[in-house]
């Protein structure tokens, strides 16, 4: 059997409100000079991509500083890149151009000081449209939550000024999940975080991740009983259950309830963990789950699986 269609795809309103063009633009650039070429939903929506997405804001800018479209249109993305990138170092004479994640990751910190919602969302979607899902989990929104935890623990930051980074993060995290359209043969995730384990955002990550690898998921939030999580996995055919570990680390029951949970899962469900609150690594590794040290390792994990299910159908 062919693999499902793993690629992300947004409706025209959503591509609209992250370039800047209207749809009547949209079209008109698509008729005349083929500068996308969007899917199609069952029922004839146009679906664009993130790579999509990234092409037409290039293209928007470019012709606002005065390149005609049907002149620049049929540029490849790398060549489009490197024209915006010295337009804007001549704009900015001294800087470089804006866009990179460790300039993403200072404009979040600087908008978390301020306690300005509104620029920290601006900057975090522009962050995800810029670079793209995972290379915006794994270089902005990972290092930036993990950086604001630390300036929260050290006292540089405010409990005020944590709380509103939080928020902000749970509604761009939320936004990235409800995006993807899931293919009806994609493999279900449950994400979820176990009992006593309060910190949510990393569970989001996660299951932000998934989503972008064409996976079904089912979050569930933070502080989940075992036999919600177990419950959940049985009732949407889960493939993988997937559990964050943040906060506290030292949680002396946590052991026991990963230990139930690998036990009580159909044997053909994959248990992952991860994150810092990951207790001996021996024993839940010992117990069936797997554990992963980053993202990256997640989406190796997923990819696997995904491949074998697909294999074995």
């Amino acid at each position: 059997m062919s693999t499902p269609d793993t690629v992300a795809r947004h409706p025209v309103r959503l591509v609209a409100a992250r370039t800047g063009l209207t749809p009547h633009v949209l079209r008109a650039w698509e008729r005349r000079h083929h500068v996308v070429d969007p899917a199609r939903s069952e029922g004839g929506q146009r679906l664009y991509s993130d790579l999509d997405i990234v092409r037409l804001r290039l293209l928007h800018r470019l012709t606002e500083s005065g390149h005609p479209i049907s002149r620049i249109a049929a540029l490849p993305l790398a060549e489009l890149e490197r024209m915006f990138r010295e337009e804007a170092q001549v704009d900015s004479p001294g800087e470089i151009a804006r866009g990179s994640a460790p300039e993403f990751r200072d404009a979040v910190l600087r908008a978390v000081r301020r306690l300005d919602a509104g620029d920290l969302h601006s900057v975090l979607e522009r962050a995800v449209v810029t670079l793209g899902v995972p290379a915006f989990l794994d270089t902005v929104a990972g290092p930036s939550l993990q950086a604001v935890g630390h300036g929260w623990r050290e006292g540089s930051l405010t409990i005020a000024q944590e709380h509103l980074a939080t928020a902000v993060f749970r509604r761009v995290l939320g936004w990235i999940m409800a995006t993807y359209e899931v293919h009806a043969a994609a493999p279900r995730v449950v994400v979820a975080t176990p009992p006593r384990q309060l910190h949510e955002l990393g569970a989001m990550l996660v299951a932000a991740a998934a989503a972008a690898e064409g996976w079904g998921v089912t979050y569930l939030g933070a502080d989940l009983p075992a036999a919600d999580i177990l419950a959940a996995a049985h009732q949407v055919g889960a493939r993988v259950v997937a559990l964050s570990l943040v906060y506290p680390a030292d949680d002396p029951e946590l052991p026991g309830e990963l230990e139930r949970i690998r036990r009580e899962l159909p044997p053909g469900v994959v248990l992952i963990v991860g994150g810092a609150g990951v207790p001996a690594r021996e024993r839940v590794e010992g117990a069936g789950a797997r554990v992963v040290d980053s993202l990256g390792d997640l989406r190796l994990v997923l990819r696997g699986l995904a491949a074998a299910t697909t294999e074995a159908t």
